[in-house]
């Protein structure tokens, strides 16, 4: 994380890693792809919201698709008591992490179900809303997904130049 976010607090970074690893573990991705999902969505700006008012935290989730704001007819420029309450938790750090690997984990099954695979350039792509139901097109990486993927590909190397610490007995 500090690689992504040199000037992230060391308190900050710590608590949002932990999560990050579990959350990773326990839906199957690499750490470092939602590494790169944050760093290019939102910078790791907690509180960024899309200038369109969609899209909302770490991960920039698309909040009209979650929870109470589903049921909302404008959760935009109009949203329920609820909705408010749900983008409100988006915009804690680490909930938006879980959600985050609720939405991989989604966004995988959707891909291996449209398209028979579970790629990480396809439910990617679905994850950054690249679907397209009315011409059937689904989970179809564009320069986006492109660009994560080459930001974890340098998150590996400069990880792999970094010398590993040695623990003291």
């Amino acid at each position: 994380m500090r690689l992504s976010r040199p000037d992230m607090p060391t308190e900050d970074a710590t608590r949002q890693a932990k999560v990050l690893q579990t959350v990773a573990r326990e839906h199957g991705f690499d750490p470092l792809t939602g590494v790169a999902i944050i760093h290019l969505e939102s910078g790791w700006d907690p509180a960024r919201v899309s200038e369109n008012g969609e899209d909302y935290g770490l991960a920039q989730i698309r909040a009209r698709y979650i929870g109470a704001c589903r049921g909302d007819a404008d959760p935009v420029r109009s949203p329920s008591k609820e909705c408010r309450a749900v983008k409100e938790e988006l915009l804690n750090g680490e909930a938006n992490i879980r959600k985050m690997g609720e939405l991989i984990t989604l966004n995988r099954e959707l891909c291996r179900r449209k398209v028979g695979s579970v790629a990480l350039e396809r439910w990617l792509a679905s994850y950054q809303g690249r679907n397209c139901p009315e011409r059937r097109r689904w989970c179809q990486p564009g320069e986006q997904t492109r660009a994560v993927i080459r930001y974890r590909q340098w998150l590996i190397r400069e990880l792999a130049r970094k010398p590993k610490a040695v623990g003291h007995k």
